[in-house]
């Protein structure tokens, strides 16, 4: 078999055996067996378990920046909201479909590994980096209020991973319904218009 398609072979199992067994209950004799493969082919690959574990959450970051495209403006561009329900549908149809990653990172003891969960955390910040630079952009752009953009983007952050971590455990949800309360709660929250606009005159004295 091809180099790179045995190594894909092997993270594609690894990342079974890590949703079902969780990262700190699986160890290489796991993942070999389910592989196939013998001890010295794996250690061709990947130094230890946790370098292979490294690669799927870098695998996670390569996706989610296919799927996170610049919002464009112009008049043969389609609206900005437009950009960002496309933007947030392709993203959650990828963790859906990934369902075995999304468990891995969503499941993820803290606490065992001092260095596993600074790669961990290392992810989570890319991630949030990727939000930030979007919402930094928006203000530039004018449809983005100011903020404290690093803020807001780990409060996103921290919204979308528990929404993906209700529907992993459940029936596949209906997307676009999904994608369409979660960008209107970005966009304006939960409040009603009339109370927001009663409050910011409330604010601005």
């Amino acid at each position: 078999m091809e180099k790179q398609a045995r190594r894909a072979q092997v993270l594609r199992h690894a990342k079974r055996i890590f949703a079902r067994k969780g990262y700190h209950r699986t160890n290489v004799a796991d993942i070999i067996s389910r592989a196939r493969i013998a001890r010295g082919t794996f250690y061709l690959y990947f130094e230890n378990k946790k370098d292979l574990f490294e690669e799927l959450l870098e695998q996670v970051l390569r996706e989610l920046a296919i799927r996170i495209q610049r919002i464009r403006l112009g008049p043969q561009e389609p609206e900005p909201a437009e950009q960002l329900r496309a933007n947030l549908r392709r993203v959650m149809c990828f963790v859906l479909n990934e369902r075995d990653l999304t468990n891995i990172l969503l499941s993820h003891a803290l606490g065992f590994d001092p260095d596993l969960d600074a790669r961990i955390q290392s992810f989570y910040d890319r991630v949030a980096a990727q939000i930030q630079r979007s919402l930094d952009l928006g203000i530039t752009m004018g449809f983005v209020r100011q903020c404290d953009t690093r803020t807001a983007a780990y409060c996103i952050l921290g919204g979308v991973k528990e929404i993906i971590g209700q529907i992993s455990r459940e029936a596949p949800p209906d997307i676009d319904a999904l994608v369409e309360e979660i960008l209107r709660f970005g966009l304006s929250g939960v409040a009603r218009p009339e109370l927001l606009q009663t409050l910011s005159a409330a604010v601005l004295g």
